[in-house]
């Protein structure tokens, strides 16, 4: 068809012109239009939205009729483009979406419309008789936005009823949402759209507040439906319960990934053994105060290697101290290396290869170290019965084996240090003539 058209938007400079003139058949643009054959008009009226370019409310779409072959019947069929089918020029309204585009709408009284005719742009048509008068300011059809609020979703927590957040969304994209899930790459919950509960991991999504229906797979359907006849939605607004353990849990697989998440007040669910060959094992574990969870479930940390310099009065260890609420279960260290390296000094210290402080053996269930020692350079400075050195731990009882543990002297001269072990505690003395 050789159609020639002519968009019009009441935007910027034209934007005044609309507004100004009563009647948009006064308006200069309009007169030069009919001037021009462009005579017969529609309009779409944002009604109470605006248009991106100009952020105007109304645009106008006009057409020369006469150069638009007539039907069979002597009429002139025109199709319509939709706004949303233009560059810059989108509809738009805040926490809204576009429902669709209606020839007839009508005022309810109190704020709202009641829709009808919807336009379907791809198979309707506005048919215009061309012996009749026509006016470019006087639109021959003016189409109506529908609009409704955003697909929302509330999230509640399964077990206090409370709100946690919420989450909005247009239905034109799709209602089908992710649910969240561990992330492999990280070893992190990826929460999605949910929100996070501080201090807890994400454990189960619900459609109903008794948790009696969970959610399964990896995602879930909003139920909001639209009516484009009337343009109408129901059930805009869904409801999700979630239930939450305690801690911000990471599920391991790498010792990467276990020394780039760790923290002392980390939760870790440990799925694979780790070898540590390639990775560093955390300074804030080796010096800190460790008060989180690791969930070995019989797996194995291997070729640690620990070397403490620090010449502070420290605790050190796989862990500087494993305090009243930390929890360590299931778990094998095999092939651990505590090096005591020249110049640290041994000062008011205490050192056990896995912690220099344990509070209380009730945070260790089903733990053993095998293969593993503790050496200690001869440059090293004792201050006589001001250190702690125990092949398990300095301070505090664990009731680990400790014999898979030996304690040996390194350095330029490891014969000058002598080492004694006694019920799993360590004496060291500087000078002798020979190493025990």
């Amino acid at each position: 068809m050789n159609m020639r058209k002519k968009s019009i938007l009441l935007c910027l400079m034209l934007l005044a012109a609309a507004v100004l003139v009563t009647g948009c058949g006064g308006n200069d643009v309009y007169k030069e239009n009919d001037r021009l054959g462009y005579n017969v008009s529609v309009a779409f009226d944002a009604n109470g939205g605006s248009f991106a370019s100009g952020n105007t409310p109304v645009i106008v779409d006009s057409f020369n009729i006469s150069e638009i072959p007539q039907n069979g019947e002597g009429m002139v069929e025109i199709p319509l483009l939709s706004p949303e089918g233009r560059k810059n020029v989108k509809a738009q309204k805040n926490d809204c979406f576009l429902v669709g585009w209606y020839a007839e709408r009508t005022d309810n009284g109190d704020g709202t419309y009641t829709y009808a005719q919807p336009w379907d742009f791809e198979n309707d048509r506005l048919t215009v008789d061309p012996n009749k008068d026509h006016t470019a300011g006087e639109p021959l059809l003016t189409l109506y936005a529908a609009w409704a609020p955003m697909y929302k979703v509330e999230f509640y927590d399964l077990e206090s009823k409370t709100l946690l957040g919420e989450y909005e969304f247009n239905p034109a994209g799709g209602t089908e949402l992710t649910l969240p899930a561990w992330d492999d790459a990280t070893g992190a919950m990826k929460m999605e759209n949910f929100p996070q509960k501080e201090g807890c991991t994400f454990t189960g999504a619900y459609y109903d507040e008794a948790g009696a229906q969970p959610m399964e797979g990896e995602s879930f359907t909003h139920p909001g439906t639209v009516n484009t006849e009337n343009g109408t939605v129901e059930n805009s607004t869904m409801k999700v319960y979630t239930s939450w353990k305690e801690g911000q849990w990471f599920r391991i697989t790498t010792a990467q990934q276990f020394s780039k998440n760790f923290s002392l007040n980390g939760y870790y669910d440990i799925q694979a053994d780790l070898d540590f060959t390639d990775a560093i094992w955390p300074t804030a574990a080796m010096h800190g105060n460790f008060a989180g969870v690791i969930q070995g479930n019989g797996h194995t940390f291997s070729n640690i290697t620990l070397k403490q310099t620090n010449t502070n009065k420290v605790n050190t260890g796989l862990f500087g101290s494993l305090t009243e609420v930390s929890s360590v279960s299931g778990l094998t260290f095999d092939n651990v290396e505590l090096v005591i390296e020249k110049g640290s000094r041994l000062n008011g210290v205490s050192y056990g290869l896995l912690a220099g402080n344990l509070v209380t053996a009730d945070s260790l269930q089903n733990v053993s170290i095998q293969n593993s020692r503790i050496a200690i350079d001869s440059g090293c400075y004792l201050a006589e019965d001001s250190y702690v050195i125990g092949l398990v731990c300095g301070m505090g009882s664990s009731g680990i084996d400790a014999s898979g543990i030996t304690c040996v002297a390194t350095g330029e001269n490891p014969e000058t240090v002598n080492i004694t072990v006694s019920d799993g505690t360590v004496q060291v003395r500087f000078g002798a003539e020979e190493n025990t």
